[in-house]
């Protein structure tokens, strides 16, 4: 894979957005433009309808494609300035994306991810909490501060986060020479961290007010650049060679907290997203943080963000078949499957993975939109997919509350050479009702486990889903989940009340994710992926598929950039007022 290369060090910055992912200065935004204020109030807002309720041609201001983090942020944001109507269709019958929920015999399940930080903090660099703070919308948050892993030796390690806590670690698992060498290694980095955290996605926009925009944060800039200068975009592990870090405990150990914030090892992540979560996750007093209510309450947050202002509408069952072109050569509006017109006076974005937007353009009314996305496709090379297990269990005798002996989620390896990125060698479990008991009946528990983005889909591909080899496939397959639940509930198959078993193919089917992918793959060496901007006038990208990337606050962030390039430069600015890092 090969995207586009950055030369310079202010390209180069942008890098931090892939892991972060004053002066009031309006008066001086209105002498450069006035703010389009268009009618509002036209169309209630709508959260459970179908194509079908839209009984003839309706227009809005910015059409989103697809609900999932990034598009809902997009249009969130855009919602709160007010100022435009917004319509976000929906192909499947909730919200979320790949952080929705859905419930078994009152067991509530869910498929995105489980480990939070940086959201319950009013000061935080996290681009989701800077959403939350702009569209004045937020979960309520519980705190807790241990996860588990259990090694390969099969020890469990379930110590408080943060930098205190570690140090205990390296003395139990790591070398005579492992707390020096950590030392040494985050006496480099913490400056670039710390520089990090002042510079928030959200100044982001793909047009020259960018410079009004980041200079806003120009003391934080120059640190960054002071902090890291050339080595931004050079992968990890050179830092780790510089430094002399050779112990196997810490170098494994970074290995598998790189992977699974963002699907690679060192040797192909930046340093910038390294430095950000080493410094944010070993500091005095870190913690972690989960919604009350799960995953899903983060969407309905940012659902509450769009349907509470007047004229913007969320459309579940809302299937989108093709982006429409204007007699003017800008996006127009959006086609629904069922043959339906939405109009859009000023964008469309789409939340879509590259792969399925591109199935959304017709090449001979776009034709260098489709070449274009034709070219950022064939520069892209993809994660692998997941196997799932959810499991409801009785919890008679178990723990309610997490402690040191029974964390509410532990990772599980099976070996260090294998590489952490191996095949069903790496499982996440998380027991989220220990954190929130309304996730499970009373006396349950609600568990997952996944194997994180190394599952081929290859694999999988040519099965039918109804054959009985694909039945004894999928039984085969849960083993190594069942197996990562079992070193903390060894009982937990006689426990099950409901178990299902996901594959790539039912990620691929009930996520909407091209081939089950969790998105594209990208290595340090290849430069950034494509931006929100195309070549199309008036239509825009966001979601993992474009920068900063994948995970949830990567997410977020693309789907601010998204809404920051869409709204005037002095709606961006207010915007900026209300976050707080």
């Amino acid at each position: 894979m090969k995207l586009s290369p950055k030369d310079n060090r202010l390209e180069s910055l942008l890098f931090i957005y892939a892991i972060i992912l004053s002066t009031n200065l309006c008066d001086c935004f209105t002498l450069l433009r006035s703010v389009r204020r268009v009618q509002r109030g036209r169309y209630a807002a709508i959260t459970a309808n179908t194509s079908e309720d839209i009984k003839e041609e309706i227009t809005t201001d910015v059409i989103v494609i697809g609900s999932g983090i990034g598009g809902l942020s997009a249009a969130s944001c855009i919602a709160s300035t007010e100022h435009y109507e917004v319509i976000v269709c929906e192909s499947h019958d909730t919200p979320g994306g790949a952080a929705h929920e859905w419930q078994v015999k009152g067991f509530h399940f869910e498929s995105g991810p489980s480990l939070y930080a940086g959201l319950s903090p009013e000061n935080s660099p996290n681009p989701l909490k800077h959403v939350f703070q702009i569209i004045q919308e937020e979960p309520e948050w519980i705190t807790y501060d241990r996860w588990g892993t259990y090694l390969p030796e099969g020890s469990l390690l379930a110590d408080a986060v943060g930098k205190d806590a570690f140090y205990e670690k390296l003395k139990l698992c790591g070398g005579p020479t492992a707390g020096e060498q950590w030392e040494r290694l985050m006496k480099r980095i913490t400056p670039l961290g710390e520089a990090i955290f002042a510079l928030p996605s959200a100044a982001v926009r793909s047009d020259i007010f960018v410079a009004l925009t980041m200079g806003r944060y120009a003391p934080a800039l120059a640190g960054v650049l002071l902090a890291g200068g050339s080595s931004l975009q050079e992968p990890f592990s050179n830092i780790l060679e510089e430094e002399n870090i050779t112990d196997p405990f810490i170098r494994n150990w970074l290995d598998m907290l790189c992977f699974l914030l963002q699907g690679a090892t060192t040797k192909d992540a930046p340093v910038t997203l390294m430095a950000y979560m080493l410094s944010d996750f070993y500091r005095p007093n870190v913690a972690l943080d989960f919604p009350v209510g799960g995953t899903q309450s983060i969407v309905n947050a940012l659902v509450r963000g769009v349907t509470k202002h007047p004229g913007c509408q969320l459309r579940l069952n809302t299937h989108i078949s093709a982006i429409l072109v204007g007699n003017d050569g800008r996006a127009s509006g959006v086609k629904t499957i069922d043959g339906k017109i939405i109009k859009a006076r000023k964008a469309v974005i789409s939340n879509a993975d590259l792969w399925s937007t591109r199935k959304l353009v017709d090449a001979k009314t776009a034709p260098d939109l489709a070449k274009e996305l034709d070219d950022r496709i064939e520069r892209l090379d993809r994660c692998d997919s997941f196997l799932h297990l959810h499991v409801g269990i009785n919890a008679t005798g178990l723990p309610e509350k997490p402690s040191e002996t029974f964390p509410a989620q532990w990772a599980s390896i099976e070996s260090w050479d294998r590489g952490v990125d191996a095949p069903r060698n790496l499982v996440l479990v998380s027991v989220a009702s220990l954190l929130d008991s309304s996730l499970a009946p009373s006396g349950c528990h609600t568990i997952h486990a996944y194997v994180p983005a190394t599952e081929p889909y290859e694999t999988w591909a040519n099965i039918d889903r109804n054959s009985p080899e694909y039945r004894t496939m999928k039984e085969e397959a849960s083993e190594v989940l069942w197996n990562a639940i079992e070193k903390q509930i060894p009982d937990v198959r006689d426990r099950a009340q409901v178990s299902l078993v996901g594959t790539p193919l039912t990620h691929e089917r009930f996520l909407r994710r091209d081939l089950g992918s969790y998105g594209p793959f990208i290595k340090a060496t290849d430069g950034m992926l494509d931006g929100q901007k195309t070549t199309l006038p008036g239509f825009w990208c966001c979601g993992d598929s474009t920068f900063p990337g994948i995970g949830m606050p990567a997410a977020a962030a693309s789907g601010m950039i998204a809404a920051n390039s869409v709204v005037s430069p002095i709606d961006h600015w207010k915007m900026l007022n209300k976050i707080k890092l």
